[in-house]
C-alpha cells in the first residue's frame, strides 16, 4: 500500500478554456488583460485583435525583443495567437487602474503640455495630434491601430524613445518613427504622462477618413 500513489480528494479540474490559460498574463498585465497601476506593462484589455495578433507574432519572430515574450511565444502558432488576442480584444480595460493613477502626485503642467499635443498636435512641424490615428477617444481604430488612452507613462515613452532612436522595428512605412523623430524627449515625457491618466472609453471605431500619414502594421 505504501507503493500506492497518494489520492487527493476534492481536487477541482482544471477548467480547460482559453480564460483559464490567460491567467497567467495577470501578473503582468492585469486581471484578464485590464492593465495594473503601478506597472509599466501596457493593458491588453480592448485592444484590436488584429493588432495583438502582430504584436504576438513580432515577438516570435524576435522583431520586438523582451527576452520573457520571446521565449514564451517562440513556439506558439498564427491560430494561437489569433485566439489570444481575440479573447483579449473582448475584455474590458480595468477602470480602477485609471483611478489609482490619478490619485498619484504628478506634474500637471506637464501633463496639460500632453493633451494639448495628443488632442491637437504641432502642425506647424508636420506633427500630427495622436487623436488623428488613434481615434477620437484614442482608443484605436480598427483593424490594427492600438488604443493609447490608459497605457502606462513608462511604457508609452520607451515606446515612443525605441521609435525615435530607431530600435523599434515596425513594418515600412513606419509612420510613428516619423512622429517620434519630430518629437523632443520633452514631448514624449508629456504625451505619455497625460495619456496614462485617461480613461479608455468604448470599443475601437472603425476609421472614417484619411489618416495623416500613410503607416504600416505597428
Amino acid at each position: 500500500d505504501a507503493l500506492k500513489p497518494a489520492v487527493q480528494a476534492n481536487v477541482p479540474p482544471v477548467e480547460a478554456s482559453i480564460a483559464q490559460r490567460m491567467q497567467a498574463c495577470a501578473t503582468c498585465h492585469g486581471e484578464k488583460g485590464g492593465g495594473i497601476a503601478g506597472s509599466a506593462f501596457p493593458r491588453l484589455a480592448g485592444q484590436p485583435a488584429e493588432y495583438l495578433s502582430a504584436q504576438l507574432r513580432a515577438f516570435r519572430e524576435g522583431v520586438r525583443t523582451y527576452a520573457p515574450m520571446n521565449f514564451l511565444m517562440s513556439r506558439q502558432s498564427d491560430a494561437y495567437f489569433a485566439e489570444i488576442a481575440t479573447w483579449f480584444s473582448t475584455q474590458q480595460p480595468d477602470p480602477r487602474v485609471i483611478d489609482a493613477r490619478r490619485a498619484m502626485p504628478f506634474d500637471r503642467n506637464v501633463a496639460d503640455i500632453g493633451k494639448q499635443l495628443t488632442v491637437q498636435g504641432r502642425l506647424d512641424a508636420g506633427l500630427p495630434a495622436c487623436a488623428a490615428c488613434h481615434g477620437d477617444k484614442l482608443s484605436g481604430m480598427l483593424p490594427a491601430t492600438p488604443a493609447i488612452a490608459g497605457l502606462p507613462r513608462d511604457f508609452l515613452i520607451e515606446q515612443l524613445g525605441s521609435w525615435s532612436n530607431g530600435t523599434h522595428r515596425s513594418p515600412a512605412p513606419n509612420c510613428m518613427a516619423r512622429v517620434a523623430s519630430l518629437m523632443s524627449g520633452a514631448d514624449i515625457i508629456a504625451a505619455a504622462t497625460w495619456l496614462s491618466f485617461q480613461q479608455p472609453e468604448g470599443p475601437p471605431a472603425r476609421p472614417t477618413g484619411k489618416l495623416p500619414l500613410e503607416c504600416g502594421n505597428h
